[in-house]
């Protein structure tokens, strides 16, 4: 705008196109500013997930290319966690020890059956599911942990933070298996929402 003759003017000229009074230095727009990650998780085994501005990646393993999701395609994100029910395989070694006849071999073969048991008793895995519009359903696995270790609380942090985000913008969020289920806040009453009967 021209201080003199109060004429709009285009931006990095010295002087008014109308009257040519001199104009004073406007500041000049700046390069977007990037946005801080809101998540940034190593999950153990070369996997990984971050947040960045409005974007999610995930990479399974430190050689492959990471996975991206847009936040703004998102229309449900959730956390599925089971018992490690594939440890149980290993309880077909009781078989050989019932049928083997040297006292050693029975005793490896029930003792990794066993392990099979401890295992599926003690670790879970953990599996996120992300609902998109242009491409329907993203399965990401995020890893084995055994309850209560440090490696599951890593991975229940980074679905807490990721979960508040999302839960944020208003996409459905639910934990499915862990015994928490996260739902969005409820929504407060407009200004033309009179009390229900």
């Amino acid at each position: 705008m021209c201080g003199a003759c109060g004429r709009p003017q285009a931006a990095g000229g010295p002087r008014c196109i109308a009257c040519g009074a001199p104009l004073p230095d406007a500041p000049l727009p700046g390069a977007p500013v990037s946005q801080a990650p809101f998540l940034d998780a190593d999950l153990g085994g070369g996997r990984a997930l971050s947040g960045e501005g409005e974007r999610l990646s995930y990479r399974s393993s430190a050689s492959e290319s990471p996975q991206v999701v847009d936040l703004g395609s998102l229309r449900g994100v959730e956390l599925r966690t089971r018992a490690f029910v594939e440890a149980l395989a290993l309880g077909a070694f009781a078989l050989l020890g019932f049928v083997a006849r040297a006292p050693a071999l029975k005793v490896v073969a029930f003792g990794v059956a066993a392990l099979g048991v401890l295992l599926a008793a003690v670790c879970r895995s953990h599996v996120l599911v992300l609902e998109t519009s242009p491409t329907g359903r993203v399965r990401w696995p995020l890893g084995l942990a055994r309850r209560g270790s440090e490696r599951d609380a890593r991975l229940l942090a980074a679905w807490e933070t990721l979960a508040g985000v999302v839960r944020a913008r208003g996409v459905p969020v639910r934990a499915v298996g862990s015994g928490r289920e996260v739902q969005p806040p409820p929504q407060p009453p407009g200004p033309h929402d009179g009390p229900r009967a």
